[in-house]
């Protein structure tokens, strides 16, 4: 149903008032708090030692880079793990918050990311899970 919605919204003149208005209201709610997480995404990932963000415009997913050492890089290289899958994977193992390498989405070379998801809600929620997030980046 709610995929007949997105597809085929009510309509004045078709449904009730009341009917498209919720709709409505519920739309922008929806469109709005991914703008917002998407923002606080942007913010917080600039705002940490070693990861850079380009300005997440209304998409699902943050594609933040992370800026490794050479010895890092060179170690996991070695070990036959790419260095974002190890960070990624300490991340989920220190923090329980799941993200998915770069290196699976054919990243520029020489460069290392981790997608993350802002579809965490309510926004506050999402802002806990960054604190813990920033948290680990600084630790780690």
């Amino acid at each position: 149903m709610a995929v007949g919605l997105m597809m085929n919204p009510p309509r004045r003149g078709r449904e009730s008032n009341e009917c498209v208005d919720l709709y409505e209201s519920e739309r922008l709610a929806v469109m709005n708090g991914l703008k917002d997480r998407a923002k606080l995404l942007t913010k917080t990932f600039n705002s940490m030692t070693n990861i850079t963000c380009t300005e997440i415009e209304g998409a699902m997913y943050g594609f933040p880079r992370v800026h490794f050492s050479k010895k890092f890089i060179d170690q996991s290289l070695a070990e036959g793990k790419q260095p974002d899958f190890k960070y990624c994977m300490d991340m989920v193992n220190s923090t329980g918050i799941m993200t998915v390498p770069g290196s699976g989405f054919q990243q520029e070379p020489g460069t290392y990311h981790f997608r993350i998801t802002n579809l965490v809600t309510p926004t506050s929620r999402m802002g806990e899970v960054l604190d813990k997030l920033k948290v680990f980046n600084e630790d780690w």
